[in-house]
C-alpha cells in the first residue's frame, strides 16, 4: 500500500488560470499538509516543496517519501487524461516516465526543456 494516495480532479480548461481548489479531503482533515505547489511561468516549471517533512522525528526516508509522492501523482494525472480526453491511462503513464527519463537522461539540457520522444500511436505497444 504506499505511503499516499492522491486524488486529482480535472480542471476544464476555462479554469485554467483559476486558482486550483483544495481537496474537500484536506478541507476536513485537521492534519492535512500541503506537499507541493506548481506553475508553469516565464516558460518554466515553478515550484514549492514542503521538504524537510519527514526529515526529524521520523524514521521515514524522505527521499522515498517524494518518490512515492512523485509515482501516486503519476497514476492520478494518467487517471485525469482519461476521464478528460479519453487517453489510455497505461499509455499516458508509460508516456509520462518516457518523458521523465528523456530529461534526466539530458544533464547538458536546462531542467524541464529534454527533449520529449516522438509522441506514440495508442496502438503502439509498449
Amino acid at each position: 500500500m504506499p505511503l499516499f494516495f492522491l486524488l486529482v480532479r480535472a480542471i476544464p480548461m476555462h479554469e485554467k488560470h483559476k486558482p486550483l481548489p483544495i481537496p474537500q479531503a484536506a478541507e476536513h482533515d485537521p492534519k492535512a499538509i500541503e506537499m507541493f505547489r506548481g506553475w508553469i511561468a516565464e516558460g518554466a516549471l515553478h515550484c514549492e516543496v514542503n521538504v524537510g517533512h519527514w526529515h526529524k522525528g521520523t524514521d521515514t526516508d524522505e527521499r522515498q517519501a517524494w518518490g512515492v509522492i512523485l509515482a501516486d501523482l503519476a497514476r492520478q494525472i494518467a487517471k485525469s487524461l482519461e476521464e478528460t480526453t479519453g487517453m489510455d491511462q497505461s499509455i499516458a503513464l508509460q508516456r509520462m516516465l518516457q518523458s521523465f527519463a528523456a530529461d534526466f537522461e539530458s544533464p547538458e539540457v536546462e531542467q524541464g526543456q529534454a527533449d520529449v520522444p516522438e509522441r506514440l500511436d495508442e496502438s503502439e505497444e509498449i
